[in-house]
């Protein structure tokens, strides 16, 4: 009677133990959500009548042709308050290993505008914004995100595409999907509303194997005119000094890396290596990355 009861006991015990896990596990991965609020400002060039846009996190990419959009099909210019709702964060179960990772912060990339009617490599001229803020986590209950776009305060400038290749490591891991942040300290701002030499501004953009020339990495750069505004006699491209570096904290299970003449880098300056053969690279990785998991704060 005494060996009956103990088992009794001991499995009462592990089933409440059990059902403290699974309900621990359920409210861990319980579906949160929250806001992202979009004010869009000028452009310098002639546009489209919509922007788009695209928000990178952690196995989470919300693009207008995902599950995640609940949003406009397109940012109108000058218009206040456009919301993306239903963003989602906190804990997540992943679908091929059951194990968690947590969903807070996210990148914003928003597209160059160039003069509706046609792009080209050499002669378009394409207008940088600037998204204020370009990243953000979301925290507490119900979480709103402010975020304002401004296209009329930087100088429209030409933009070098840099082809990249793919190493077969991506095909093994099944990785196609790079995010990174292009930093340009020499980025010159227009001259208005008091602001006189002003420089520096970034971004975030993507590379996939099958994108077109708006996810691929650019390096901008204008020309030189005179004193009358013209441009001069001998015509040689001003490059930017831009650094780009992999948002290895958002890659979930892998990081990637690029190779130039045989090292190894996670940010590079794209003036100094734009005519030299650049590569990506992945690897699993085991533990997840601090954009992947709560903050110990």
């Amino acid at each position: 009677m005494k060996s009956a009861t103990k088992i009794t006991v001991f499995s009462l015990l592990l089933f409440f133990f059990s059902s403290i896990v699974v309900a621990q596990n359920t409210k861990l991965t319980e579906e949160a959500t929250g806001y992202v609020n979009f004010s869009l400002g000028k452009t310098t060039l002639p546009h489209a009548k919509t922007q788009n846009l695209s928000l990178f996190g952690c196995n989470t990419n919300i693009t207008m042709d995902s599950k995640y959009w609940n949003g406009p099909d397109g940012f109108q210019w000058e218009k206040a308050n456009q919301v993306l709702s239903d963003i989602p964060f906190g804990y997540k179960k992943d679908t091929v290993t059951g194990g968690l990772y947590y969903v807070s912060k996210y990148y914003i990339a928003s597209p160059p505008v160039f003069k509706e009617g046609g792009q080209n490599d050499s002669t378009t001229l394409y207008d940088i914004g600037i998204v204020t803020p370009d990243q953000f986590t979301l925290e507490g209950k119900k979480p709103v995100q402010m975020v304002y776009m401004d296209y009329n305060v930087l100088e429209p400038m030409y933009i070098k595409y840099i082809d990249i290749e793919f190493d077969s490591s991506f095909d093994k891991l099944g990785v196609d999907f790079v995010p990174f942040q292009v930093e340009c300290s020499d980025f010159p701002w227009r001259d208005i509303s008091g602001i006189n030499g002003a420089q520096g501004a970034s971004g975030i953009g993507s590379f996939t194997k099958d994108s077109t020339n708006i996810g691929r990495l650019f390096l901008p750069y204008y020309y030189n005119t005179d004193s009358e505004g013209k441009k001069p006699t001998v015509i040689v491209p001003k490059y930017l000094d831009c650094e780009v570096t992999l948002l290895n904290d958002i890659l979930f299970h892998y990081e990637v890396f690029f190779m130039v003449n045989g090292k190894q880098y996670t940010t590079i300056n794209l003036k100094d290596h734009q005519n030299e053969k650049i590569s990506f690279h992945a690897v699993y990785r085991e533990e997840l990355p601090s954009g992947c998991t709560k903050s110990k704060e």
